[in-house]
């Protein structure tokens, strides 16, 4: 029994591969850092955080990248004991190639591939050739590579117009039975989002599609899962075809959704030479197969755990400076606020996997606080609550500041007295957040204030739950995170 999504929360434009022994799945990250999350998993079952291709090893930096652009779909591949990755920055250097001989690095520096088109993939043929795909103006563009050094061996050339024309994107290219099959998502990363199909005897088609998404949740409105597209084919080594995609999950009836774009998988079976993805098309949160996943447990950080090899996400910020970890505690030494639209705030994050948590920190509160600290409920520099404590010459003053679009508030103040500690709580079902400090309700928030459908501008991001400094220094005591 498949149990979607098998990776949960904000993990979207799945890419797969299997290198012999293991399974290894990328995932797009955009503003935050490190770039592209890797998954490891031996059997399809569980999958662990098993690195991320673009960090400062290979002299990655985000600074400067709005919020929702960055790092844009990878696309991950193995060939001769080798990975291979190739990814988008979005205002930045375009689409580009990384390498490693594994998932866990060192990666290559990023090697420049293309200044513009997005969701760039690779397809090593049988004859040790590589084809490069991306989308680019009016379609899916193609080219042979060299994947070692990035550089593309003629020009690019449109290959297939789509099916509808309307946000053609996302492609890959299969080999099956002497033909090419060109997968590809379309209707853009929204209600509209399907999976199509063609296949060609020339890698350059043209391709003949099929007339039926493969993938569609178009017409299912009152479905928990909406959004399905971006797949990514595999073939197992028993010869049966998985694929992974991202979908939403919708927390009730309203068509918003607020954890992000989720990595789900499903069978594929091949109806008249055609790629079908689930049942018809369409995917369940749980779908019969000899895969038998198991629920990743919720991520708590401790004292034995390693920043740079854990999923803690970083926003825009890869300088090591503001974090130190020692004897149980970890100081952040903070210094923009949450708030600045390209700020690198001292703030550690965590994707929210599932609608109902618990998160949990204990904020030191004597004079090691010399600025403002605590826990935040996090989509982007425009939407987000938090806990917020300030030491006063009364006490600690604990209050709810929330951001939503231009708008910043602070609710629910209360001042605390004779604490050198105090534990900070979230909790959160399908509709709110309710915030609490040693026990005391600050306030609430709901969960539609986070909702991607109700951003001012594209988002492509989904909520995370961490803990934060501004202006000063703080010190937490290990661990932190989600209980349960």
């Amino acid at each position: 029994m498949i149990h979607n999504p098998v990776i949960p929360g904000f993990n979207p434009d799945p890419s797969i591969l299997f290198d012999g022994s293991r399974f290894v799945i990328a995932v797009s990250t955009f503003e935050y850092y490190p770039g592209v999350a890797l998954y490891a998993s031996e059997d399809l079952s569980s999958w662990e955080y098993a690195g991320s291709a673009l960090t400062e090893d290979n002299g990655f930096s985000l600074a400067g990248v709005r919020s929702s652009s960055g790092i844009y779909a990878p696309a991950i591949r193995f060939h001769e004991g080798r990975y291979y990755l190739a990814t988008t920055v979005k205002s930045g250097m375009g689409n580009i190639i990384v390498h490693a001989d594994s998932p866990a690095g060192p990666w290559s520096e990023p090697l420049p591939v293309y200044p513009t088109g997005i969701d760039p993939s690779l397809t090593f043929l049988p004859d040790g050739s590589c084809f490069y795909v991306q989308n680019g103006p009016g379609g899916i563009y193609g080219a042979y590579i060299d994947p070692a050094s990035g550089h593309l061996q003629e020009d690019l050339r449109l290959i297939c117009p789509g099916q509808t024309g309307y946000a053609t994107e996302a492609p890959h290219i299969y080999c099956r039975d002497g033909m090419y099959y060109l997968v590809f998502a379309e209707g853009g990363t929204e209600y509209g989002h399907h999976e199509a199909v063609g296949r060609s005897a020339s890698i350059y088609g043209p391709y003949e599609l099929r007339p039926e998404s493969i993938l569609s949740h178009t017409a299912r409105k009152n479905h928990e899962v909406q959004a399905t597209g971006h797949a990514d084919l595999l073939q197992l080594p028993d010869g049966r075809w998985i694929a992974v995609f991202l979908a939403i999950r919708m927390p009730g009836k309203p068509l918003l959704h607020h954890l992000g774009r989720e990595t789900f998988m499903a069978e594929v079976s091949w109806e008249d030479g055609w790629p079908v993805i689930g049942d018809g098309g369409k995917v369940e949160l749980e779908m019969e197969s000899p895969v038998e996943t198991v629920r990743r447990r919720p991520f708590s950080f401790s004292s034995s755990c390693d920043i740079d090899a854990s999923p803690l996400l970083r926003l825009r910020a890869r300088h090591r400076d503001y974090y130190d970890v020692e004897s149980g505690e970890l100081a952040l030494h903070g210094g923009e606020g949450l708030s600045e639209p390209l700020g690198e705030p001292a703030a550690l994050l965590m994707r929210q996997e599932d609608f109902d948590i618990s998160f949990s920190a204990v904020l030191r509160t004597d004079a090691t606080l010399s600025g403002r600290a605590g826990v935040t409920v996090f989509y982007s520099c425009d939407y987000h609550a938090d806990i917020l404590c300030e030491r006063t010459d009364g006490g600690i003053a604990i209050s709810l500041r929330r951001h939503i679009h231009d708008l910043e508030a602070v609710q629910g103040r209360i001042i605390l007295l004779g604490r050198s500690s105090v534990r900070l709580e979230v909790k959160a079902d399908r509709e709110r957040y309710t915030f609490y400090a040693d026990g005391h309700c600050i306030g609430s928030a709901s969960t539609a204030s986070f909702a991607t459908e109700g951003t001012m501008y594209m988002t492509f991001t989904g909520t995370l739950v961490g803990i934060f400094a501004e202006g000063g220094d703080a010190r937490f005591i290990l661990p932190f995170g989600f209980i349960g």
